[in-house]
């Protein structure tokens, strides 16, 4: 195995490997001084003794036994020192498990902010960054130091949705990162250390804007866990969050093109309001879509109003041009709409997230966001940056009115978006516009339309 991952229950698991290593040395041991030793040398220029012989049958068998007992150690103290980290969260734990609460940004915020009472550095989610890392200056402390080939260490929680979190202790050590991955879990009330990895960075980089990028080294040809990380170090803009959030992230970049195509209000050729109804149906109505996806894609016939109540809630388009380009059947007064299938690689957990930037509220009352496109698993903090113009309503709403891509010969290729796939017969192999990812023998779709 590349690396070093371990439990934290491996402890127990080591004082029972010595006492069967150790019964084995002693056999060793007595078998060569049986064997008649002679005054014979190891090899060099001493006579093998019984205190020489290891764990595993060699020379050096207590530097050995020392090992596994700083390795106990530095568990117990990896377990008491995340232990008291969360203790000093339990209340918020504990209230927001009674509340349901557990994951919302709020209760996320909640315990990032309390650690940071307690001069912890804590952050949300892995590679989300919804909320500003306590005490940045303590980590960029030790960016510095890192840069400079000194030797530091900087620890940084990363609070996950069940209310537990991952603790990185990041060292420096003569120009090489290494990094201690330990996740910590609430069982039955208390908090409890149950994962802990060791591993040296292959890759590592603090970008211009505040993003500290750093990755597992694995050999050539590994196909595990790529074990990349970002965090964002700078602070961001309370209100460039509140849009992002609003605006952004509920359709984002996955299965969908609308931030990665030039457009603007009423030139709507480059759209899929397909691909949008199923990004903003929860929007719009407050519950989950009910038109399940499945392997092959399924089609539905969704009725005319609430279909264009989606769809007109974001964005000025009228139905009778809605009704044209989008599959409308006049007999059934409703819309054909067709989910993604798997075979469309609709979307990946490895794509970029938006983030706002920065924004211009304008005379006419439309605000321009500037979004940088965060690619944590190619380390780059700007994979694009595109600018996106909204109208806010007077009732709490607002409509989508262009996106434009900025040019720069840096913008990463889209490689995570892929068209979805045109079916022309239903009882045929099915064509495809733009490049595929799918079996090169596709399956018959099943037509869920109503009679």
């Amino acid at each position: 195995m590349y690396g070093s991952e371990k439990s934290t229950r491996a402890g127990k698991r080591r004082k029972e490997r010595r006492l069967d290593v150790a019964f084995a040395g002693a056999i060793l041991a007595l078998a060569v001084w049986g064997c008649g030793n002679n005054g014979e040398t190891d090899g060099y220029g001493k006579a093998a003794s019984y205190e020489d012989v290891g764990m595993d049958g060699e020379v050096g068998g207590e530097e050995a036994v020392d090992e596994d007992m700083a390795l106990d150690r530095q568990e117990e103290d990896l377990q008491t020192e995340s232990g008291k980290a969360a203790e000093a969260y339990r209340d918020i734990y504990e209230r927001a498990v009674q509340e349901n609460a557990l994951g919302s940004l709020e209760t996320t915020k909640a315990i990032v902010d309390r650690m940071g009472e307690y001069g912890y550095c804590a952050i949300d989610q892995e590679n989300k960054n919804q909320v500003n890392l306590t005490h940045p200056e303590l980590v960029k402390e030790w960016i510095g130091l890192a840069e400079e080939g000194k030797d530091g260490r900087q620890t940084i929680f990363s609070i996950m949705d069940d209310g537990g979190f991952i603790r990185f202790d990041l060292e420096s050590e003569k120009g090489t990162i290494f990094v201690t991955r330990s996740v910590l879990h609430w069982k039955g009330g208390m908090p409890e250390v149950d994962y802990t990895e060791r591993y040296p960075a292959g890759e590592w980089k603090y970008s211009q804007n505040g993003y500290l990028f750093f990755r597992k080294e694995v050999p050539a040809g590994y196909d595990g866990s790529q074990g990349y990380t970002a965090i964002r170090v700078e602070p961001l803009d309370e209100k460039c969050r509140e849009w992002n959030r609003k605006y952004i992230l509920p359709i984002g970049y996955g299965a969908n093109d609308m931030f990665l195509e030039d457009w603007t209000e009423g030139e709507w050729e480059v759209l899929d309001f397909d691909d949008l109804f199923a990004k903003l149906y929860s929007c719009a109505y407050g519950v989950p879509i009910p038109y399940e996806q499945s392997v092959d894609g399924t089609s539905y016939l969704v009725p005319e109003k609430e279909y264009e109540t989606v769809i007109q809630s974001y964005f000025s388009i009228d139905k009778e041009a809605l009704r044209i380009r989008q599959g409308y059947v006049e007999e059934k007064e409703a819309y054909e709409y067709r989910t993604r299938g798997f075979y469309d690689c609709a979307s990946s957990p490895n794509i970029p997230y938006p983030e706002v930037v920065s924004y211009e509220e304008n005379e006419d009352g439309t605000v321009c966001l500037t979004v940088n496109a965060v690619w944590p698993k190619e380390n780059m903090e700007r994979a694009f940056c595109h600018e996106v113009t909204v109208r806010p309503m007077e009732n709490g709403g607002f409509r989508y009115i262009s996106n434009r891509v900025i040019p720069s010969d840096e913008n990463a290729e889209p490689t995570w978006y892929v068209e979805k796939m045109a079916y022309f017969d239903t009882n045929t192999t099915p064509k495809a516009s733009g490049p595929i990812c799918a079996p090169i023998v596709a399956p018959t779709w099943s037509l869920w339309l109503t009679s």
